[in-house]
């Protein structure tokens, strides 16, 4: 049954004995400044399916784990559990967390388990910010490490290393390393211990103190007993261990063997029919996209999966074989199950696939999965204030496996189907977003059919790239400028390909890739890339095309990030120029081109220039919008501060009062911009020489800049600054001397040595250091960042 959710959101239901319960989105507008919190509210849970058994096996491995877990007095290690997929990584760590959980360690404490995924970098950086946030890190700080103002591996270690009790940290299905893009993730702490899960065994992969711990299959013995467990055979020994053999003791297939072998009841096998089918298996195909020395595993997980399925087509429950071909085309993370609701695949063509899938058949299809272990039903943490989501997850070999084993002619149709599926998941309004948990959970799925679909060039690929490049927006859109970087990553390399068609959209994927990049703070790296996309649009759509002029604007961004405002100026009077005659002069982007230009030459010190083109650009806003309009804000913002930066304080001082009135009626008390205009008040304030309101201003912009964006972030130096300035003219010539001490040192660790911000904290702090110790000396090499932002371009 579908019903309609209040609050633009849709919930989905069913009933019987399978439940497909609610799956709820919810589409708002996108923040204008600080990014949503996103990430699962618990990580003390294993995100994996549950295990079907005890794990009697690895028993060394097991028992060094947990004496490293409940040790007292000094780090447990890193340790990393590699080896083939399904050999049974995850299992091992799951029944460790479950031993010490019914245990304590040497001080009578008992262990926090904690455990984050690692098969994506996504997962990976929103799991690793909810530990900290799980050991007690505020939404502010979570926030500001979001906006790469602080650094996330500092504040996570500052957490874990700061613990009240001792922790056992989890990162599951480490493959892909370019999850350490960033420095400092893995680290040792006195009051835990790190356990990896990877296919990677390579020593150079891992820190050097990392202990390596290789996994292959079971001994002969463990898997007969494995077996066993799973109610396989009457007891003969001799067939037991035939099977086991057959099967390479490898526990991801012993498990789908006594999966299936265990549920004969109408129609038993017996171990030798089996064996036999097993080792003819008609279906075996090479699977060209496996490694080398996978291509056996991946036939031996393929035999035995498709004689599941052929017991679950004999007992009438063909559609079994599509929904999990279906399931194939998406990430081996977890799929809620209310995304197979009939209304969602009622989208979809599978109603023609071959097995055909009806929408109310769809039950029926997971419970026979769920029967022969193909699949199993999770609980997914919800987001802050939100429920557990039920979901469906299966392994990763299992399903790369299945989609290679798919019939060509039939990939297609379920690649297209799981797209319109997304599609309809993940769809917003203009100028709409979705919320974060949604975001969160159907990501990595749009990567992992992009990666399924865009190999080949064609209606499905497009598909596939529509649901990528939708969440790509919207991840732009509400700030997760991480998770848009590298979709905009995935994508560009998509569609930049030898083999695909070379179009306007190829370009434009570029062009967003740079865009991300800049707003992720890599500002070489993005003026790169868009001074090579700016060249290109130029030669095809030309210079005036409204895209064009979106990359001279970012490219413009990228350069002041770099500090070389006159390469920004000429960039961005390229775009405001050109916006204005495609545009018209009062259209927002072209409003937005000229503030950034009246700030390029405001850095230069063109105030004269800069002054009269923000005045301009204001009275043009004033008159085209709406007074609460983003733009005019802005316009007002970048006025006031060239006025107070030229002396003009009389004017500046009403400006920047209303103006911080007005920013936090429309955005709240904490909004970077109110911060922005807060700022700017203590700087009037003290042009005017009203130090003790200065001081209160500038301190309480101080604290809240301290604790969203993190001590040396620029503006937060910019706001120390101007209260230990405060507090020199207000006598209080130790306190001011300690904070701009302590300025400089962060601006030349943040800033760089020849910073003009960094000189000028270091010449107060040297002018208070003789102030208050007549007679002391001075370093003669003053201590070294990017130029902090003016109001807009920052």
């Amino acid at each position: 049954m579908h019903q309609e959710a209040t609050g633009q959101g849709r919930a989905y239901s069913a009933q019987h004995d399978l439940h497909i319960t609610e799956y709820h989105s919810h589409v708002t507008a996108p923040p204008t400044g600080t990014p949503l919190p996103s990430g699962p509210t618990s990580v003390r849970m294993p995100l994996a399916a549950p295990l079907r058994t005890k794990v009697h096996d690895r028993r060394d491995l097991r028992k060094l784990l947990l004496d490293a877990a409940l040790s007292v007095g000094r780090s447990g290690g890193t340790h990393v559990i590699h080896g083939m997929p399904g050999c049974g990584k995850t299992a091992v760590v799951q029944a460790v967390m479950g031993e010490f959980a019914a245990a304590r360690d040497g001080a009578g404490q008992t262990v926090t388990g904690l455990w984050v995924s690692a098969a994506s970098g996504k997962a990976f950086f929103d799991g690793m910010l909810c530990v900290a946030q799980d050991l007690g890190a505020s939404q502010d700080e979570i926030l500001a490490a979001r906006g790469g103002s602080v650094a996330p591996a500092d504040l996570v270690w500052r957490y874990l290393d700061g613990a009240e009790q001792r922790w056992f940290l989890v990162l599951d299905n480490f493959d892909d390393l370019t999850v350490l893009r960033e420095p400092g993730w893995l680290r040792v702490s006195p009051m835990g211990t790190v356990v990896i899960t990877s296919r990677n065994g390579q020593p150079k992969s891992w820190p050097v103190e990392a202990k390596l711990h290789p996994l292959d299959v079971l001994d002969v013995g463990d898997a007969v007993a494995l077996l066993l467990e799973l109610n396989v055979g009457n007891g003969d020994l001799g067939e037991l261990e035939r099977l086991a053999r057959a099967l390479g003791c490898h526990p991801l297939a012993l498990l789908l063997a006594g999966a299936f072998l265990g549920e004969q009841i109408l129609e038993p096998l017996s171990i030798g029919e089996f064996v036999d089918r097993l080792e003819h298996d008609p279906g075996a195909v090479l699977d060209l996209g496996a490694e080398p020395d996978e291509v056996d595993l991946r036939r031996l997980i393929g035999a035995t999966w498709q004689l599941s399925l052929d017991v679950l087509t004999r007992r009438g429950v063909p559609q079994a074989v599509t929904l999990l071909r279906l399931l194939s085309c998406l990430a081996a993370d977890p799929v809620p199950t209310g995304a197979l609701h009939p209304s969602l695949l009622g989208v979809t063509a599978l109603d023609t696939a071959e097995p055909p899938l009806l929408t109310q058949q769809t039950n029926g299809a997971l419970q026979a999965l769920k029967s022969q272990s193909l699949i199993a039903l999770v609980e997914v943490p919800g987001d802050i204030g939100l429920p557990q989501v039920p979901a469906i997850q299966s392994h990763r070999l299992l399903l790369d496996t299945v989609f290679a084993r798919t019939p060509l002619d039939q990939r297609d149709l379920l690649l297209t189907a799981a797209a319109d599926m997304l599609s309809a998941l993940t769809v917003a309004g203009p100028g709409q977003c979705l919320d974060a948990q949604t975001l969160r959970l159907f990501t990595p799925h749009a990567t992992a059919l992009l990666h399924r679909a865009g190999r080949v060039p064609g209606p499905t690929a497009e598909r596939a790239l529509s649901v990528a490049r939708n969440l790509r927006s919207q991840h732009y859109d509400t700030g997760d400028y991480r998770a848009a970087l590298a979709l905009a990553d995935d994508i560009r390399q998509i569609t930049g390909r030898p083999d695909q068609p070379y179009d306007d959209r190829a370009l434009s994927d570029r062009q967003e890739y740079g865009r991300a990049l800049r707003a992720a703070g890599e500002f070489r790296q993005a003026a790169e890339i868009l001074q090579t996309v700016l060249r290109e649009q130029e030669n095809t759509v030309g210079p005036d095309h409204p895209l064009t002029l979106d990359t001279e604007h970012t490219l413009g961004l990228a350069y002041y990030g770099l500090g070389e405002f006159s390469t920004d100026e000429r960039h961005m009077r390229r775009a405001a120029e050109g916006r204005a005659l495609v545009l018209g002069p009062h259209h927002p982007d072209t409003l937005n081109s000229r503030l950034c230009l009246a700030e390029a030459l405001g850095a230069q010190e063109q105030w004269s220039i800069a002054e009269e083109l923000s005045r301009r650009a204001m009275t043009d806003a004033a008159a085209s919008l709406a007074p609460d309009h983003p733009q005019c804000l802005a316009a007002r913002l970048t006025l006031a501060w060239i006025l107070s930066e030229t002396g003009a304080y009389t004017e500046a001082e009403p400006m920047a009062r209303s103006l911080r009135d007005d920013c936090a009626r429309l955005l709240g008390p904490a909004h970077p911009r109110v911060l922005n205009c807060g700022q700017l008040l203590a700087e009037v304030l003290l042009g005017r020489e009203c130090w003790e309101e200065a001081g209160e201003v500038a301190r309480e912009v101080l604290t809240a800049r301290t604790r969203v964006l993190g001590a040396t972030h620029p503006h937060t130096l910019e706001a120390r600054d101007r209260l230990a300035r405060a507090l020199q003219h207000s006598g209080r010539l130790r306190e001011s001397h300690d904070l701009a001490e302590v300025n400089a040192r962060d601006a030349a660790e943040a800033l760089g040595p020849h910073h003009p911000d960094t000189l000028a904290y270091y010449a107060l702090s040297q002018e208070l250091s003789r102030l208050c110790t007549p007679g002391g000396s001075s370093s003669e090499n003053p201590p070294d960042v990017h130029e902090e932002g003016t109001p807009t371009q920052s």
